[in-house]
């Protein structure tokens, strides 16, 4: 059985009360496998230092910072993030937003590691982690997905119990090693699309052009420029744009148009907002340029598009 014991936090700190000391709080995710799953509308997480977790928000957003990275978590994702990042995160929501995240303790982290890379029948096998080494994963924004987040699912489920089955969440939390494992193997694979010779530098561009990529899905509505997210990739800016538009197959800027018509078109298919609301709220300042935008991206205009949706509802 693989050492770790499972603590569990069912709610945030008061991180502002007096005495209040950070470094004695993290020392329990130092030590042990805990599981986050609190509820709040407001509360902020100062930059503090982190263990490999696995990062989740339900009905609503959590935000994360790490350095000038950004990354926004909701329904639709998960943020991997690894040992020794440092990183502050905020939750600031009308209602209150569901925040589960998995920390794992290098202890047990090694540990799993170590076992699984240790068995000859290992999904594994040449995939560049040796054995006693300590893995780098690829932190980045991940779309849910039934490798990774089956087990997420059943560890929330578990979690959500009077009296959590503490044998059955640690083998879990070793099948969720196992998973993330093989997740990374598929990001090595999708990395040998980067037009680098050294394995080293494919690594390293791909990690930088995701910091980018991040930073936009979660900020499209804001004002972005292409220094601003060269800057944040840590890219010159030419080289930036040329790499970014070799690996993703559009400019970043064509990317920024996209996200945003996706939200707004999602917004219409989901919310009573108005035409003009969903331009300002996602990122558009101009409504004329929004609907033109929109139409020649889609087709029918924006209350087109609603109307006919909202009548789609009606019927079903």
């Amino acid at each position: 059985m693989l050492s770790g014991n499972i603590h569990f936090l069912n709610a945030f700190p008061d991180f502002n009360a007096t005495g209040f000391n950070i470094n004695e709080y993290n020392k329990q995710f130092r030590e042990n496998n805990v599981i986050i799953h609190a509820s709040s509308g407001s509360v902020s997480y100062p930059e503090h230092w982190g263990c490999l977790s696995v990062k989740c928000a339900f009905h609503g957003t959590e935000y994360y910072q790490a350095g000038k990275r950004f990354y926004v978590v909701n329904d639709t994702n998960y943020l991997v993030l690894n040992e020794g990042t440092n990183y502050s995160s905020y939750i600031f929501s009308a209602r209150p937003v569901e925040s589960f995240t998995i920390n794992f303790s290098h202890e047990f982290e090694m540990e799993a590691i170590n076992s699984l890379l240790g068995t000859p029948e290992s999904k594994l096998d040449n995939f560049g982690f040796n054995y006693f080494q300590k893995p780098e994963l690829t932190e980045k924004l991940n779309k849910h997905d039934e490798l990774v987040s089956t087990t997420l699912c059943r560890l929330f489920s578990l979690s959500s119990q009077v009296n959590p089955d503490k044998i059955v969440i640690r083998q879990l939390y070793y099948q969720l090693i196992e998973n993330l494992l093989c997740r990374e193997k598929r990001v090595h694979a999708e990395m040998q699309k980067i037009p680098a010779i050294k394995a080293s530098t494919r690594i390293e561009l791909y990690r930088r052009l995701y910091y980018a990529k991040d930073f936009i899905d979660s900020c499209y509505m804001t004002e972005i420029t292409l220094d601003k997210i060269a800057g944040i990739a840590h890219l010159n800016t030419a080289y930036f744009l040329r790499l970014f538009k070799n690996y993703f197959g559009i400019t970043p800027y064509q990317y920024i148009i996209k996200r945003r018509l996706l939200e707004a078109k999602a917004l219409f298919e989901t919310s009573n907002m108005s035409a003009t609301e969903v331009c300002f709220s996602t990122g558009y300042q101009d409504l004329t340029s929004f609907i033109k935008l929109f139409k020649r991206h889609f087709g029918p205009s924006p209350e087109l598009y609603k109307k006919q949706h909202c009548s789609t509802l009606h019927e079903s």
